[in-house]
């Protein structure tokens, strides 16, 4: 287990926001996070877990008393038998593309581009393409997600049917559980095709994406492109955080931005829809 103190979490992740760490855990296996678990739940004392740090946005006025971060608790990548894969929810979104299609398989080429560690992605169920556009969900190749139980402190292996998968959603936003890594069943497939998917979403990213000095990617799941508009009209052009010029659903920090401009507009995001009776729902996770 590394210990360290006073770590500021603008520096992990990807939107260059954040508060204060007083105590910043990283464990280096799942037997460590779950006995600094049991521990902190012994001692009656609450925690935030910190994945690839993306789709995340802290509060940088905030001190957080203990943050566990998973970068190290488990890198695994191993084929169990011809096609399935278990995925240790430490890696990275990148080394587990680049490994499946070095042994043949894949299927989900197009999360490349995403700055996220197996563990959020399949937290926040990631995948491409709009809400009434699927292409496909993290959610299409897992088979069974190994968790560890914080009430019950067992580690379990829980089939698909019981995540409650749906669009950028899961049973683990409920924070009864951690996730500890998966298991997945993938196709046969072509190395050249795998690299070629890849080329072509590092050029659509290219082209359509803005990043700024920091980005969480998608603010809302849910929302009515137009509102986002209006909003991005008075958002739009502004130093700090703004609404990138190409997708209103997508703030860029230029470096100089604060917890207070990001909430900002996602609060007046949010209003506009309430009083034009429309629906929304943030994607970003907040640290309260």
């Amino acid at each position: 287990m590394i210990e360290k103190s006073e770590v500021n979490l603008a520096n992990k992740t990807t939107f260059k926001i954040g508060g204060i760490a007083k105590h910043f855990f990283i464990p280096e296996s799942d037997v460590e996070l779950i006995e600094l678990i049991k521990k902190l739940k012994k001692e009656n004392k609450s925690w935030y877990i910190l994945s690839g740090g993306s789709n995340l946005l802290i509060d940088d006025q905030k001190q957080y008393e203990n943050v566990i971060y998973m970068e190290k608790m488990d890198t695994t990548i191993t084929m169990t038998e011809e096609g399935c894969f278990y995925i240790g929810a430490s890696n990275r979104i990148q080394k587990i593309i680049r490994k499946v299609n070095k042994l043949g398989y894949g299927g989900f080429e197009e999360l490349f581009c995403l700055p996220a560690m197996f563990g959020g992605i399949i937290y926040m169920n990631a995948g491409i393409g709009g809400r009434n556009n699927v292409k496909f969900n993290i959610s299409d190749f897992i088979t069974k997600v190994k968790v560890f139980d914080i009430e019950s402190e067992k580690i379990v292996l829980m089939n698909k049917e019981d995540c409650n998968f749906e669009y950028r959603k899961s049973i683990f936003k409920n924070g009864n559980f951690i996730i500890l890594g998966a298991e997945i069943k993938l196709e046969k497939q072509k190395i050249e095709d795998s690299n070629n998917r890849i080329e072509k979403r590092i050029e659509y990213c290219k082209n359509n994406q803005e990043w700024g000095k920091g980005c969480f990617g998608s603010c809302f799941s849910n929302f009515s492109p137009r509102i986002l508009k209006i909003v991005s009209l008075f958002c739009g052009n502004r130093k700090g955080v703004r609404m990138a010029r190409n997708n209103s659903n997508w703030l860029v920090n230029d470096g100089t931005g604060s917890y207070n401009d990001a909430i900002t507009i996602i609060n007046r995001c949010c209003f506009l829809h309430r009083i034009l009776h429309r629906e929304i729902e943030r994607e970003v996770i907040i640290w309260k």
